[in-house]
């Protein structure tokens, strides 16, 4: 019975672990200087469409700007509605299938049978492939005079599909969080 609540307590954070895996990057031009500044827009009112159904939706365009705005203000920035903004900010979302595969495996088993009389090898060898969907959003700031890169932050993670929009508003959150996270550096 420990053997088993063992295991269960295993596979529950491994479950955890695997759930919460954004991988984020980001980029920017170092003779930028983005410390001063304080208000940002969005570029476009929406999300422009990508043609792909999953993507090209508004509730997931609402959170993700919503998680963006959240961010930023609990960062200092306001939002800036009526004049220019010191930056405009952008995002892409997009979801891309991807292969996983495991390492090659190989085994090799004998026995021997009742009293010697009889035996037995075996081997294996093989490799499971799978295929998931991957979401990738990329938040950028762009300078509000010329338009230009300033930064880039980056966030990749497994697509599950959700019956609850609190999940997907959650997983949402904690991607623009992490990628959002970066900025950090850059701003002290």
């Amino acid at each position: 019975m420990f053997r088993y609540k063992i295991l269960v307590l295993l596979l529950v954070i491994m479950l955890v672990v695997a759930c919460s895996s954004v991988r984020v990057s980001q980029d920017f031009d170092p003779s930028k200087n983005i410390v001063n500044l304080k208000t940002f827009a969005w570029k476009t009112e929406t999300q422009p469409p990508t043609g792909d159904i999953r993507v090209d939706n508004p509730l997931l365009d609402g959170r993700i700007r919503d998680a963006v705005e959240r961010n930023l203000t609990a960062r200092g920035y306001q939002k800036q509605a009526e004049t220019t903004p010191d930056f405009y900010i952008a995002y892409q979302y997009v979801i891309q299938r991807k292969l996983d595969s495991d390492r090659p495996q190989t085994g090799i088993g004998f026995g021997i049978g009742s009293f010697g009389s009889r035996g037995g090898i075996g081997i294996s060898t093989g490799t499971s492939v799978s295929e998931y969907d991957e979401g990738l959003l990329v938040i950028d700031f762009l300078g509000a005079r010329e338009g230009e890169l300033l930064w880039r932050g980056n966030g990749s993670r497994r697509v599950d599909q959700h019956s609850d929009p609190a999940r997907t508003t959650e997983r949402i959150n904690e991607m623009v969080d992490k990628i959002m996270n970066q900025i950090t550096p850059l701003n002290q």
